[in-house]
């Protein structure tokens, strides 16, 4: 199997005045490769509102780190690779966000489950079996 990947455009309001992406939309985009590979791992058969309300957003977000390392422009056509492990309770995912053959930032954003109270919890076995699923994870990026 091949890394996890999605591929996008970039659209204006996504650009500065000299068309540089502003750099908060690089989470942006990894969130959309993370929704996309919880569609893909983690929804099976269930509907895409039930799914995105009660399983794509049932993960927090614990810590995020942007490594920028090229420019990405207005029209360019961005690929955003995705690799995921788990640690414990934590989910891991790594991130290659790329134009062309160039890589413009490597991102990283850790999660974990949490209960009412917002105390972590156990990863759910629907994420421990879409991992198990996807491409193993192969090197540390950042």
């Amino acid at each position: 199997m091949s890394m996890f990947t999605i591929t996008r455009t970039v659209h204006v309001y996504e650009t500065d005045l000299m068309a540089i992406v502003h750099h908060t939309n690089y989470l942006r985009y990894c969130e959309e490769a993370r929704v996309a590979w919880c569609k893909a791992f983690v929804a099976h058969a269930e509907s895409d509102k039930v799914f995105e309300h009660q399983n794509v957003f049932d993960l927090t977000v614990v810590e995020t780190r942007v490594k920028h390392k090229a420019p990405i422009k207005y029209t360019d056509n961005v690929r955003i690779e995705m690799q995921a492990k788990i640690d414990g309770i934590i989910l891991c995912f790594q991130y290659k966000v790329l134009n062309d053959t160039n890589i413009c930032a490597i991102v990283e954003t850790t999660h974990c489950s949490v209960n009412e109270k917002l105390k972590p919890k156990r990863l759910a076995a629907k994420y421990i079996d879409a991992v198990k699923k996807d491409t193993p994870w192969t090197e540390t990026w950042l």
